[in-house]
């Protein structure tokens, strides 16, 4: 299946592109923007307004398990969104290093994931793809939710209670 991806650079080390179905636009951020929440991952750096809704923001690095750079000032970062089953929709900010553009690519022409990674970034990828001499891993966005998720197993089928959870605990 050909499809559409965002390339971007997480860090000196990570290329990843991901499904530009759930790209919702970047968003560049001062560190002051973010409030930091207590008790929460250390991947998940805090929480900031943007037009009057609270966004979660994710410094990808840590979540892929990388040892983090400093942050670049100002951040930025590209927010992803997610239908849900009841048509809400959940957001994140996902810090970056630098987007590149647009890429198409063929689905049934990617690269396995190597063994060798870390489970949980192999987890989170759902291929590899090659261009202009680089690895891009394709990120299984469905995937990066349920693991900010714990409790929710899949966001296709989740229970009333379940997406009540999630809208009053986790990612706005």
């Amino acid at each position: 299946m050909i499809q559409e991806y965002c390339r971007l650079r997480v860090s000196s080390l990570l290329r990843i592109a991901i499904p530009v179905d759930y790209v919702d636009e970047v968003v560049q951020l001062q560190p002051q923007d973010i409030s930091p929440i207590p008790g929460v991952n250390s991947c998940l750096l805090g929480v900031t307004n943007q037009r009057g809704s609270l966004l979660w923001v994710l410094h990808l690095e840590k979540f892929f398990g990388i040892q983090p750079s400093p942050l670049a000032r100002p951040i930025m970062a590209i927010a992803l969104r997610i239908a849900m089953p009841d048509g809400g929709i959940r957001r994140i900010a996902c810090v970056v290093m630098a987007i590149e553009e647009i890429m198409t690519l063929d689905t049934k022409r990617l690269f396995p994931v190597p063994n060798k990674l870390p489970p949980r970034s192999k987890s989170l990828l759902s291929g590899l793809a090659k261009l202009d001499g680089n690895t891009y891993g394709i990120v299984n966005v469905n995937e990066m939710f349920r693991l900010l998720n714990p409790d929710v197993a899949n966001p296709a089928v989740l229970s009333s209670e379940a997406i009540a959870k999630l809208v009053n605990v986790s990612i706005a």
